[in-house]
């Protein structure tokens, strides 16, 4: 999506950066015995599963909020609910949309969608899907009285109608280029309407329950403890795609050191978003497991809070200057390790689902982010705060990012800065991306974040669009808003990717955001399973669980 993976996040080169080197080596690790390993020795996917397992314990870098399509954000949400709930199309890995629970959708005019539905699908509870289902779950969670994150992608839709048994109609106010993407996400998923009608808030959760079509139902839900998942031998799928995990355990260790040796020591099977630092390079050289890297559309990022008016990054020339001040190459050595690498654009190449060519040429052309104190300096002479006092919030919950923060602290010292890094619980980090007034107590806070579709068009519009899900610094230029929404409109692949490039052109002068690093899907894995991959949106927003088996 556009929004926090570890609760978001990636993993990079070679170089120091004080800081952080600071920070591994109080690990235990020092800097020359980091693994020279190159990426492409380790492949996206494991090999194909074969074999029946019983039982399977996989890790969550936190407990989901919920399992409800209306409220799932974050990843440790997604990589469960995507087992769970369907959407009407899917991703697959290599990001290409396939049918879901739609067999096909047709689209007789730019505003029109027919969705026909697959036949003998059952929801976990028995009673079989049927279009009311559709209709009910389209408008629940696409309503923005829901405040689901997903309703922003239907600001376009008009009505939804049962047309017949297996069909829907949707019909939108105008065209809408991301919208078909959105249908795989979230936004798409089916619930069953008497399930939530009974359920009603508590739909989702522990207490409440959740009833959906997908190959896993919930088992257990120990709140504070894990998540367990069954399979579904109802699933419409079952007969071409055998379930061959049985049980799937999904613990919560947010420590990154426990996480690595339960992972190296086998207690724990697999992750996704593998802890970076003494973590990461601990488990590149675990022989009882692998590390996967595939493509991904996450980037980790400064995200000021106050683009206009008052606090010193305000000033377009004071976020330059912070940009300057930053040891790209270090940070992302010394904490991703060779999974990442420095980001020149707000939105990564991962995400360059269309017209990639005109994409990677743009994104060629913008200069590799550098560190230049000389220039820095001089930009905060020409603002007139040559020593600028600012507060950067990270999640405390995130190790990686408390390093990243402690880094850029460091780094810009020389510059003249006065970072303060106000590390915060969860609670109070989350609100920051929803509340005003949460974002009004600190200049900028730093998160990992992910296109939910490749399509840069489809976050450059919740950045450049004010009033966005992600306009967390209140963006005003009606030019770039004005450029994506006619991207918006533009059918033609190549014509949409030139507005979204112009847009993007703007957007990366003004430093809306500060990207910092642009990394691959990460997964670690037992040797005894196989089956899965690190590509991601797949494993955020499909049925991964589906392949994952024995070998």
């Amino acid at each position: 999506m556009s929004h926090p993976l570890r609760r978001r996040r990636p993993a990079g080169p070679v170089a120091a950066v004080v800081g952080a080197v600071l920070v591994l080596a109080s690990c235990g690790r020092a800097h020359d015995d980091r693994p020279t390993t190159a990426p492409q020795d380790h492949p996206a996917a494991a090999p194909a599963a074969t074999e029946r397992v019983e039982s399977v314990t996989w890790n969550l870098p936190g407990e989901p909020a919920s399992l409800d399509p209306t409220k799932v954000f974050s990843g440790a949400d997604l990589w469960v609910s995507s087992n769970v709930c369907e959407s009407l199309l899917a991703f697959t890995p290599d990001g290409s949309v396939e049918p879901g629970l739609a067999t096909s959708i047709s689209t007789p005019d730019p505003t029109t969608y027919v969705v026909h539905l697959r036949p003998g699908v059952s929801f976990s509870d028995g009673h079989p899907l049927t279009a009311e289902d559709v209709a009910f779950s389209l408008k629940r969670v696409t309503d923005p009285a829901s405040g689901a994150y997903w309703s922003q992608f239907a600001a376009r839709l008009e009505k939804v109608t049962v047309t017949d048994a297996r069909t829907v109609t949707i019909t939108l106010k105008q065209p809408d280029t991301i919208f078909t993407g959105m249908l795989a996400t979230p936004m798409g998923q089916i619930v069953r309407k008497a399930a939530v009608e009974k359920a009603g808030t508590a739909f989702g959760s522990a207490r409440g329950g959740i009833v959906c079509t997908g190959p896993y139902t919930v088992e257990s839900w120990k709140k504070g403890d894990s998540i367990t998942l069954a399979a579904n031998d109802r699933w419409w799928g079952a007969g071409r795609r055998p379930l061959l995990a049985r049980q799937v355990k999904f613990t919560f260790i947010a420590d990154d050191s426990t996480v690595a040796s339960a992972l190296a020591n086998g207690d724990v099977d697999g992750t996704f978003s593998v802890p970076g630092g003494a973590a990461l390079f601990k488990l590149m050289n675990t022989a009882g497991g692998k590390m996967y890297l595939g493509p991904s559309t996450a980037q980790t990022a400064v995200v000021p809070t106050r683009l206009t008016g008052t606090g010193p990054l305000a000033n377009p020339l004071v976020r330059e200057a912070l940009s300057y001040s930053i040891d790209y190459p270090g940070i992302i050595s010394t904490i991703f390790g060779p999974t990442a690498k420095p980001l020149r654009a707000i939105v990564p190449p991962g995400a360059f689902g269309y017209a990639s060519a005109t994409f990677q040429q743009a994104y060629d052309a913008l200069p590799e982010p550098r560190r230049d104190i000389a220039t820095a300096q001089r930009l905060l002479a020409q603002a007139g705060t040559p020593h600028p006092a600012i507060t950067i919030a990270v999640p405390s919950g995130s190790a990686d990012l408390v390093r990243v923060g402690e880094a850029i602290q460091s780094n810009s010292k020389q510059a003249g800065f006065d970072i303060t890094i106000k590390s915060m619980p969860d609670a109070d980090f989350y609100p920051l991306f929803s509340s005003a007034d949460a974002r009004a107590k600190v200049d900028a806070f730093i998160t990992d974040w992910f296109a939910d579709i490749p399509d840069p068009l489809e976050l450059y519009q919740q950045i450049g669009t004010p009033g966005s899900a992600a306009d967390f610094g209140r963006y005003d230029n009606p030019k770039v808003a004005a450029l994506l929404d006619q991207a918006r409109s533009t059918p033609d692949a190549e014509q949409r990717a030139q507005l979204v490039v112009q847009a993007q052109q703007a957007i990366t002068r003004d430093k809306v955001w500060i990207p910092i690093a642009y990394g691959l899907g990460t997964m670690f894995l037992n040797n005894r399973l196989g089956g899965v991959t690190s590509a991601s949106p797949y494993s955020l927003y499909s049925p991964w669980l589906t392949t994952l088996g024995g070998r």
